[in-house]
């Protein structure tokens, strides 16, 4: 069995940058395979729009696993955007329902984008 982490757009952001934390991660990742390194799709896809070169640095990470929304994630993320729509949109839904599956924190440097969804969160500073 596996544990891990879930790194959203805004953690992504800060790895990119260097965050030293951050990057922490992503080194025990790689030294023990039993830590996985979640990247949702829709997360990366938000951090490349910002950051654009973040997601050739995340490909080139192999203990970082990019997770895509398929139909269940897709219909549980839709289902809470009816009751619950985060300003910061589909990344926020996308991490949400990734830790929903796994019960793994997700780092960010902003835990108040994940106010009233009851996930557990690594608040980083930036």
């Amino acid at each position: 069995m596996s544990v891990g982490i879930i790194f959203d757009h805004h953690a992504l952001a800060a790895v990119g940058a260097g965050h030293r934390a951050l990057s922490g991660y992503v080194v025990h990742a790689h030294q023990d395979p039993l830590f996985v390194i979640v990247v949702p799709a829709v997360c990366l896809a938000e951090a490349a729009r910002q950051r654009p070169a973040v997601s050739t640095h995340v490909a080139q990470l192999a203990a970082m696993e990019v997770q895509a929304l398929d139909q269940i994630g897709a219909d549980t993320a839709g289902r809470i955007a009816q009751t619950l729509w985060p300003p910061e949109g589909w990344p926020v839904l996308h991490a949400v329902t990734a830790s929903l599956a796994t019960g793994w924190e997700i780092a960010t440097t902003r835990p108040e984008a994940y106010k009233g969804f009851g996930v557990p969160l690594l608040p980083v500073t930036a």
